[in-house]
């Protein structure tokens, strides 16, 4: 027999990675902190690592799977440090979770108005739902604008920009469901990030209607310091005046320099040299607030705030994944910045009647809360958003027609079964893990899930989804692999997280086995633990998507010592 031959170190992680528990779990919010007499921080979350690469689901929109992985979110830049931090993290999370979530606007009085604020989204419109107690996503934080609403508070908001992460087909259908999510929740005005112009002129023109007819609930798109062809008003405004309950508002948006890439048919304009005539025209409608939406480094924003002392609110991004919740002021300005990936938002609450001129901050009190499952609900109208996002997928079959790459090593996915041929006792118990069935757990959902009745929404057209839930894909990117697989019915071998995941392609190990070179095809599909422990799992099992994964129990679940 071929695999006698085979040393025991041949596919000793083939079925590498176990329980891939993708997901962004257990954030539970932090312990309130007044940080002055009017502004309050309810949900202190720690500051993380840097935000990820891609991971575009998350509290993206990975899948429901009870134990195997979404898409990854961790670069190969910043991917060893996020793997230094995990085990902390996940020490730090477990014990603020059984802390109680903070009860909403503790203290505060009614204000004038309600401000919601949010901002670099990067593409995660729902949870994927990989594992229990994530948090974010349009549908909890739907359910913040009713909690809202129910106190008779006057509420808007506006959105920073950066809703989506790539520029594919996948990322234009989903930015246009975030935008339809936003009208639901009735968004007053939406800032430009790179992201969204990075679609280009063509593609941007489609999506974006500067001036809708309900200007009052439907986003206004805003950039001052941007030119779509070269036209000042093509595509977005420059600025919006709104009235919610008695307030109005001045509120426009810019892209600072470090955050603006080079995009065809695309201008950035000096924003220092737009605002000045801007501000004047914001002036002239007497707002009570005026607001700027600032795509920029906190560095930028801050010499922006001194330059146009004028604003009243200025949200910055180039914060953390996870802020504090506390602002700053220069002046009468409040700089505050509300996190990343939709797991918090921000909330202003306007007190006009508080206002001194020895502390204008009185005027506002600011919170920044996460988006937990305990004080907050799924909003049905949500859920269909993200219904209709998958069926598009379906409809566009986008695993099929995104272009595929070849795979480095040349060599074509067999599937586990061929593996199983010669390595009959690994494929024996591959078939025992969590890995065998990852691309079913797209369909079913967590075990919990099911048992409390909820709605599981199929993934399993999700590219985002499927990249580590099936084999021949590069997850770290969500791009298929030529041989990779397509859908169910075209390559049905390739259902799961199997052997290839991980040992890489088998068609070259085959034929080098065929031909007697069995030193020669161990080499080609070995991976050493170190090698698997420092990098392998890693590809699914990242922060965003695993948070509780640590390498030695998970391996002990699934290791297979074994050549037949």
């Amino acid at each position: 027999m071929l695999s006698k031959r085979i040393s025991d170190q041949h596919c000793l992680l083939a079925l590498l990675c176990v329980l891939l528990l993708a997901g962004c779990e257990n954030k539970s919010p932090k312990p309130a902190t007044t940080t002055s007499d009017s502004t309050v921080s309810e949900t202190q979350s720690k500051q993380q690592s840097p935000e990820s690469s891609h991971a575009e689901k998350q509290h993206s929109d990975a899948t429901p799977a009870d134990a195997t992985p979404k898409k990854p979110a961790v670069t190969n830049t910043n991917k060893n440090t996020a793997k230094k931090n995990q085990a902390a993290s996940h020490t730090k999370t477990t014990a603020a979770s059984k802390r109680p979530p903070k009860p909403l606007f503790k203290d505060w009085p009614a204000p004038a108005l309600a401000i919601v604020l949010t901002g670099e989204r990067h593409g995660y419109l729902e949870p994927c739902g990989c594992t229990q107690n994530q948090t974010g996503g349009v549908s909890l934080l739907a359910n913040l604008f009713k909690q809202i609403e129910e106190r008779k508070w006057p509420v808007t908001a506006f959105d920073l920009g950066g809703l989506v992460k790539r520029n594919r087909r996948q990322s234009q259908i989903k930015y246009e469901t975030i935008l339809a999510s936003m009208k639901d929740m009735k968004y007053a005005g939406v800032g430009l990030g790179p992201e969204e112009l990075r679609f280009g002129a063509d593609i941007f023109l489609q999506l974006h209607n500067p001036e809708p007819t309900s200007p009052n609930t439907t986003p206004t798109f805003l950039a001052a310091n941007i030119l779509v062809l070269d036209t000042p008003d093509l595509g977005k405004s420059h600025f919006k005046i709104i009235d919610v309950g008695g307030v109005k508002m001045a509120v426009t948006s810019i892209i600072g320099k470090s955050h603006m890439e080079k995009v065809p048919d695309i201008t950035w304009q000096e924003p220092a040299k737009v605002l000045p005539e801007l501000i004047k025209k914001m002036e002239a409608a007497k707002p009570d607030l005026m607001i700027l939406l600032s795509q920029s480094n906190k560095d930028e924003s801050k010499a922006l705030a001194e330059k146009f002392p004028v604003f009243d609110i200025l949200l910055t991004a180039g914060g953390v994944e996870d802020p504090l919740g506390e602002p700053k002021f220069l002046g009468k300005t409040m700089i505050v910045d509300v996190g990343h990936k939709g797991k918090s938002a921000g909330v202003v609450g306007f007190y006009p009647k508080q206002a001194s001129k020895d502390d204008p901050s009185k005027r506002f009190r600011f919170t920044v809360i996460e988006l937990d499952k305990q004080r907050f609900k799924d909003t049905p109208r949500m859920a269909d958003h993200m219904q209709f996002y998958q069926d598009r997928l379906k409809q566009e079959d986008l695993a099929a027609k995104e272009l595929p790459i070849d795979h480095p090593r040349g060599a074509t996915f067999v599937g586990a079964e061929k593996c199983g041929e010669c390595h009959t006792k690994a494929y024996e118990k591959w078939l025992t893990t969590a890995h065998a069935n990852a691309y079913e757990s797209l369909i079913n959902g967590r075990k919990d899930q099911i048992e409390r009745g909820e709605k599981i929404i199929s993934r399993i057209y999700d590219p985002e989804c499927l990249s580590c839930h099936v084999t021949g894909w590069h997850p770290q990117d969500v791009i298929r692999y030529k041989s990779g697989f397509v859908n169910k019915q075209e390559s049905p071998h390739l259902l799961g997280q199997q052997c290839e995941n991980c040992h890489g392609p088998g068609s070259g190990h085959i034929e080098l086995v065929d031909m007697d070179k069995l030193e020669e095809a161990k080499k080609t599909m070995r991976v050493t633990l170190a090698e698997a422990k420092k990098n392998t799992c890693y590809k699914c099992h990242d922060l965003d998507n695993s948070p509780k994964f640590e390498f030695d129990s998970y391996w002990e679940k699934i290791k297979h010592p074994w050549s037949d």
